[in-house]
């Protein structure tokens, strides 16, 4: 195992971290060089890109601001911490923490997402976990079962199992969620005027919105609320 290894990155250099079990770190930092700790191996590759491979236990890999990473494990909790570029997280089991990324695309088989800032497009997808997002832009969402709460988003397509969804959106943006149970909440700025089109099998719906074509408003769900509100 290499215990710590710091490694010279060209610009731009691409992350790869592979492991097999237990939590994977990588932090954007003000620095030009890369920082591996717990990993079994590191090297730059010929490409320029930094690999790293871990069997099982913490790995932590602290590298520029903005770089972009891509990361694969079984099982265990990512974490992306500081300021990163494009990324891409691929785990068997395990939850995904991000702070601060320009475009994501995670994928894992169990477990939660925890998302603070995607600046582009956010790809998440669960097949049991709950979803939180703070802020993002075009947005891309699914769960097998688990609650949705998108804080900020330009536009987004979520598609629910059962738990609750909650979406705000941050101006005249298209949304389209399906749920198959679980109360749906929408809230846009006061005084938009989205199309709505909202259908449950078994639930009310209410919008408190005037109608119009600042962008287009789309729920349905076979059970539950469906909530339009403005804040």
């Amino acid at each position: 195992m290499v215990s710590a290894l710091t490694l010279e990155a060209r610009p731009g250099a691409v992350i790869r971290v592979m492991a097999r079990s237990g939590s994977v770190t990588v932090t954007g930092e003000d620095r030009s060089d890369v920082a591996v700790t717990g990993a079994r191996h590191a090297k730059v590759a010929d490409d320029g890109s930094i690999e790293v491979k871990a069997k099982s236990g913490s790995v932590s890999v602290q590298c520029p601001e903005g770089s972009d990473v891509i990361i694969g494990a079984n099982s265990g909790r990512v974490e992306l911490r500081g300021r990163l570029g494009d990324a891409r997280v691929t785990v068997g089991s395990g939850s995904v923490v991000v702070d601060h990324v320009e475009r994501l695309d995670a994928r894992t088989g169990s477990g939660s997402f925890d998302i603070g800032e995607c600046a582009g497009e956010c790809r998440l997808k669960t097949g049991s976990g709950g979803i939180d997002v703070t802020r993002a832009g075009e947005s891309d969402l699914a769960t097998g079962s688990g609650s949705v709460n998108l804080t900020l988003v330009d536009s987004a397509k979520v598609k629910a199992g059962s738990g609750k969804v909650e979406v705000g959106l941050a101006g005249a943006g298209d949304l389209d969620v399906k749920a198959m149970s679980g109360s749906v909440t929408v809230s846009v700025p006061r005084g938009a005027h989205p199309a709505a089109r909202l259908k449950t099998l078994s639930g009310d719906v209410r919008c408190d919105c005037a109608a119009g074509h600042e962008g287009e408003i789309k729920v349905k769900t076979l059970s539950g609320n469906i909530r339009v509100v403005e804040r």
